[in-house]
């Protein structure tokens, strides 16, 4: 009967009788059933009502927040509803419009965004972006580049490396942990010094430039506000680096600017899509993702930092840069 029964289900034309012609109608409802509900479940965020509560900033700030919510749109399938936050808003208030919304799950963009993750964590499974946030029980997507990206550029952009000295606090640990791991991949060797304070820093990076060697050592500067400075570390890594032909390179975009060698820019329109793909997972199957670092591949160089330290990059390699420093109207 089972093989009969799949013969007719390929072949609607063969010859059965009446009441084996409605089993077999019965069947291919049920089958037909069967495959909407498991396309429709397979769907990534499939009939859920994702909500985005973010500032309303004017621009250039508001691209940033722009493009976040395009990626999030082009992964997330189901109702999407926002929440901009131009003036302040009472948690209690956003909670009823959620509510009334029938929200499901939900996205925070920025600080203005991270202050409602107190009232909204225990109601919906949540994620964080456009922030440098770090594991401390959210879950999102970082604008910290990932180390191993980050290692990756160094060994591009400056072959000879191979050793890098970073400074940092106890605030950055986590991060420090996980860049061992990237410089091995990278095979390149990682040297950390924990400070307490930023006397102790400056007497880490001053030890650190008198004993460079310029051919094998870099410097990495992380996001840390004390080992990253901008009034006493920043001024003090720009002048002696330089002095020293010395390859520094930052996780702040900004640095890259000042003459750092090189750094990351995130990738907003990517975070936005990671961001929906970790509430999909929170969401559908209950998982917990924790805090992703930023994967983005934009890399940004200093061709006069490049050129003084006697690097050169071909046509080709250039090309491939999100954006080069110093630029005609800076």
């Amino acid at each position: 009967m089972t093989e009969g029964l799949m013969d007719c289900l390929l072949m609607p034309r063969c010859r059965w009788s009446s009441s084996k012609y409605k089993l077999l109608i019965s069947t291919r409802l049920l089958f037909y059933k069967a495959c909407i509900t498991f396309v429709f479940l397979a769907s990534p965020s499939a009939a859920a009502t994702l909500a985005i509560v973010y500032p309303e900033v004017p621009a250039p700030y508001k691209q940033v927040f722009d493009q976040i919510i395009e990626g999030i749109e082009a992964k997330h399938f189901g109702t999407l509803v926002k929440y901009p936050i131009d003036s302040p808003v009472a948690p209690d208030s956003l909670l009823q419009k959620m509510e009334s919304d029938q929200v499901d799950m939900v996205v925070t963009l920025g600080r203005r965004g991270l202050s409602f993750n107190k009232i909204l964590k225990n109601k919906y499974p949540l994620v964080t972006g456009a922030l440098p946030i770090k594991p401390n029980g959210i879950s999102g997507v970082s604008l910290i580049a990932n180390p191993t990206n980050l290692f990756k550029q160094l060994r591009e952009l400056s072959p000879d490396t191979q050793r890098i000295h970073v400074v940092y606090t106890a605030k950055t640990q986590w991060l420090i942990d996980k860049a061992q791991t990237s410089a091995q991949t990278n095979k390149l060797e990682l040297i950390s010094y924990k400070a307490a304070d930023i006397r102790e820093a400056v007497k880490h990076y001053q030890q650190i430039l008198k004993t460079a060697d310029q051919k094998k050592d870099s410097i990495w500067v992380p996001l840390d506000s004390v080992t990253a400075n901008e009034k006493v570390i920043l001024p003090l890594l720009l002048r002696e680096s330089w002095e020293n032909n010395l390859v520094v390179f930052s996780s702040k975009p900004g640095h890259v600017k000042r003459g750092f060698l090189f750094t990351l820019f995130p990738d907003s329109s990517q975070d936005g899509v990671r961001l929906a793909e970790m509430l999909n997972s929170m969401f559908h199957e209950g998982e917990k993702p924790g805090v992703q670092l930023s994967d983005s591949l934009r890399v940004g160089v200093n061709l006069r930092t490049a050129s003084h330290l006697g690097l050169e990059y071909s046509s080709q390699l250039k090309s491939s840069f999100y954006q080069t420093f110093p630029q005609s109207n800076y």
